[in-house]
């Protein structure tokens, strides 16, 4: 008997530990990214183990290869596998499993990406994001809400519909490990075994782990590049090709000018390149946004975007941040930008402040996806929105929308823009407002149909002196219907968009000329129709304005408001209101009628507290010119000790004179960024009506704070300016050679910001600031902190440093960068011989360690302008001598 009992405990603890071994298999779900047409990582994670293992194979049932990768153990229980499956046949399907010691997770399929421009077929992406949200399955319902419509749509697995996924930013709340496997990687399990994902950084991924450690570590971005064009060394932007697609992954948290030279060269690169046909690019921060206005990528809007389009080959921009869906068309370019929001932090109208953008074709509050399919052979792209949810209707009724297409649009390659139109309104003699211009109906050789139209009135015949400068879409989605079921509302419905009315007092008295052009759905411009020139006569004098004397009064000061060209009525009227309030809906605080159409009113007797002015018209609610913004209360004085730190010091900043609210504050920000805009590098509550703050882990940079209240950017204090570090400037070239006579477009961000910071180009081994060490050309940039200039200037043949120097002074602030004009100067020769070569390069390895002083130093030598010779200053030499200068 006892043998036999042995025999079954046996029996029953191996049943129990293969259950066992079952539940832990089953908990492990692969991750694929980094898809190429031949390779593809595959990463998982396990609470212990070091075995990082595949087998795979093109059958289910013939697992026959195998290979290991590496683990990296990020804490005592969290081991993170990567194995890279190289060899890989293009476009075909795959199976695989993965193991870590007694480990095996289920078996998953996969299909590699198409081969490097191929043309065939379809080419589906995917499009979510900006999960954020940590203790609840939101994000895991958008995925498999998605994984569900996509399979029925077209009637085949996830891997099979779908050849990508993108992610645009803060997939995590904060950058920790915890975050990143209970939020990103457990709630994308449902697809992420099948269909690689492809993230991008958001501001939440900096949280908590500001050098992106974790982010690196979980990611395998660092051998993708596009035409050996590689991104940054942290991986937070990058690029790569697949199939007739390339796809570019910027950082909209670090938008300096060496991230500007790499996606420059990456444009041009891909509009060069005969095996790409579509350019697609994603950025957290957006190109523009409607809700929470101004939380944008300002690099993005003011330069970047103009790259990008700068190839016809690019058509969409994705971006996220904000927890919604947007899309629009940017002014000037066939190029799509879009909010793809997921499922975070609950936005909807009424929350924040909003503003209808004319390049905003549609805002909807409702947690949404994309599916972006290109049609290759018919150089076509759709992107079709469905919708799963409304954030306030989620609470009650859960994932109800059922997948929901909200918005569908597409851009085809080839075809010719609509015809050109003409203003058909016939003028005779000056004109009195209102008035009402028409333009003719839209035609177009294809098959499209209008989208919009762009009115222009000016005061010049070359339309630089722009009055009125509007597009208006066939549609316009802005707001919604409110409770209780929160339906999108198009403000355009019933608005002719092919005419435009200058109202009553819209314009000053004067001639003008007005045009239109039309765009299409496949989003092509007309031409500009020709210029109408009409007089206007019975208005106004000039332009309505409203301003006030400052935007910051003390307590029971009064306020004086200014306002001008108003429409002469005797009642129009200024009113002061608190901020937030809205005219109409409730009485302003004080008011009093103009006395004419310009003059002064002065308020007094205001609480302490935040207000606006508005200008109204005719005893009415309707305001006919822009409001005028300003604080009454304590004013704080800010100051520091000391106004220039080491890296890794601490810096103080003191404060006086507040109001003491529990939610005052005090932000520093980099010179150059406008609060709101961008978010402060580092910030702390400031409730004490006087106090010291210690801030500790800034960057290299220059700075200021400021002193803000009630949770908000009014801001109440002097600025004090400091800096951190030294060199602080960085300034690159896309190139270290030019010909005789070319333009040079020098690049830089992170400067002082002062008005008179200039670039100056020396001659090699100048020393600037001494006799016979003269500048060779500079320009000033109007204390931009980032920007670019062109040197137009034709500088002698030679050899030549450039660097910036700040505030009309030779303080050199920036990296020095070397470069050569012309046949006669040879980059890298430093000892005179006229060319660059291994004698050269032996003489830069002899004053390694070496610094300026030090016998054996060599200006020339160091490269990077620090003031010693080391292994970077070799590694710029080295890279000018491959390139050949």
């Amino acid at each position: 008997m006892q043998p036999s009992y042995h025999r079954f405990a046996a029996a029953c603890l191996a049943f129990l530990l293969s259950l066992l071994a079952a539940a832990a298999s089953a908990e492990i779900k692969p991750y694929l990214q980094s898809p190429t047409e031949s390779s593809i990582w595959v990463s998982w994670k396990t609470t212990s183990g070091s075995e990082s293992r595949v087998e795979y194979g093109v059958a289910a049932d013939r697992l026959d290869q195998s290979v290991s990768g590496g683990v990296q153990s990020l804490s005592s229980d969290y081991q993170y596998h990567g194995v890279q499956l190289q060899g890989l046949q293009a476009d075909t399907l795959y199976y695989y499993r993965v193991k870590t010691g007694a480990e095996t997770s289920a078996v998953y399929r996969f299909k590699t990406q198409p081969a490097r421009g191929d043309g065939s077929g379809h080419y589906r992406i995917l499009v979510m994001g900006d999960h954020q949200i940590r203790n609840e399955n939101r994000y895991e319902q958008l995925v498999k809400a998605a994984k569900a419509k996509l399979e029925n749509k077209y009637a085949e697995p996830i891997e099979e519909a779908v050849n990508l996924i993108l992610n645009d930013g803060d997939q995590v709340d904060v950058g920790t490990l915890d975050h990143y496997a209970n939020l990103h990687f457990a709630q994308s399990a449902a697809i992420s075994p099948n269909v690689p994902i492809m993230t991008t950084v958001g501001n939440h991924e900096y949280y908590y782990d500001g050098d992106l450690n974790n982010y690196q570590a979980h990611f395998f971005y660092d051998g993708l590049s596009y035409q050996g064009i590689s991104g940054a060394a942290n991986e937070s932007y990058y690029a790569y090709q697949v199939g007739r697609l390339v796809v570019i992954h910027m950082n909209s948290m670090k938008t300096d000018a060496v991230q500007q030279n790499w996606l420059t060269q990456v444009v041009a690169a891909a509009d060069a390149d005969a095996s790409v046909d579509w350019i697609i690019s994603i950025i957290h921060h957006p190109y523009q946004a409607e809700q929470y206005i101004g939380d944008i990528s300002h690099p993005l809007r003011d330069a970047w975007m103009a790259i990008l389009s700068s190839s016809q080959k690019h058509v969409l921009n994705i971006g996220g941040h904000h927890h919604l869906y947007a899309r629009g068309q940017t002014r000037d370019w066939p190029s799509y930008h879009m909010i793809s929001g997921g499922t975070a932090w609950d936005q909807y109208w009424g929350q924040s402040t909003e503003k209808d953008f004319d390049d905003v074709q549609k805002t909807i509050a409702n947690w949404a996806w994309q599916i972006i399919d290109l049609d290759l052979p018919a150089r076509e792209m759709t992107v079709e929105t469905y919708a799963e949810a409304h954030p306030l209707l989620y609470k009650t009724k859960g994932f109800h929308y059922n997948s929901r297409l909200i918005d569908s649009f597409h851009r085809k390659l080839d075809l010719q823009k609509p015809y050109q139109p003409s203003i058909d309104t016939e003028v005779k003699g000056p004109v009195s407002l209102p008035f009402v211009f028409h333009s003719s109906s839209f035609s177009s050789g294809e098959p499209e149909e209008m989208n919009s139209t762009q009115f222009q009135i000016a005061a010049d015949a070359g339309f630089n002196d722009l009055k009125v400068d509007k597009i208006r879409d066939f549609e316009n989605i802005f707001g919604d219907t409110g409770a209780p079921e929160y339906e999108p509302v198009d403000i355009h419905a019933g608005v002719d968009i092919l005419a435009w009315e200058i109202p009553a007092n819209g314009l000053p008295n004067g001639d003008y000329y007005i045009r239109v052009r039309h765009r299409d759905k496949n989003i092509l411009w007309s031409d500009w129709s020709e210029a109408k020139a009409f007089t206007i006569s019975g208005s106004t004098d000039g332009e309505p304005g409203l301003s006030v004397s400052k935007d910051k009064y003390r307590s029971g000061e009064d306020v004086v408001a200014h306002h001008q060209n108003g429409y002469g009525n005797a009642k129009d009227w200024v009113g002061v209101y608190k901020k937030g309030q809205i005219p109409g809906a409730v009485r302003a605080t004080k008011w009093y009628y103009v006395d004419g159409p310009t003059g002064s009113l002065t308020f007094s007797g205001l609480a302490d507290g935040e207000y606006f002015v508005g200008f109204f018209e005719n005893d009415g609610y309707s305001e006919i010119a822009e409001r005028a913004y300003f604080y009454i209360g304590p004013v704080a004085e800010l100051s520091m000790a000391d106004t220039e730190y080491d890296e890794g010091e601490i810096a103080t900043v003191s404060w006086t004179g507040s109001s003491a609210g529990a939610k005052d504050w005090i932000g520093v920000y980099r010179v150059g960024e406008v609060p709101g805009q961008q978010s402060s590098s580092v910030w702390k509550y400031a409730p004490e009506t006087a106090g010291t703050l210690d801030f500790s882990g800034l960057a290299k940079g220059y700075y200021f704070a400021a002193f803000f209240i009630n949770d908000g950017y009014t801001e109440i204090s002097n600025r004090v300016h400091f800096s951190v570090g030294d060199r602080i400037a960085e300034l690159s070239l896309l190139k270290t050679h030019f010909e005789s006579g070319e333009d040079i477009v020098a690049n830089f961000s992170g400067g002082p910001g002062i008005a008179k910071d200039y670039l100056g180009i020396f001659e090699k081994g100048a020393a600037p600031g001494q006799t016979g060490s003269e500048l060779v050309a500079y320009l000033y940039f109007d204390g931009a902190a980032t920007g670019s200039v062109t040197f137009t200037e034709n500088l002698p043949d030679g050899a030549y440093f450039m660097a910036m120097y700040t505030n009309d002074s030779y303080t050199e602030v920036s990296n020095r960068v070397t470069f050569s004009v012309g046949e006669a100067a040879v980059a890298g020769d430093l000892n005179g011989d006229g060319v660059a070569d291994g004698a050269d390069r032996d003489l830069l390895r002899s004053m390694f360690g070496k610094c300026n002083g030090d016998a054996g130093y060599q200006a020339d030598a160091d490269y990077d302008g620090d003031g010693c010779i080391g292994r970077q200053d070799y590694r710029l030499w080295y890279a000018m001598y491959k390139s050949g200068g």
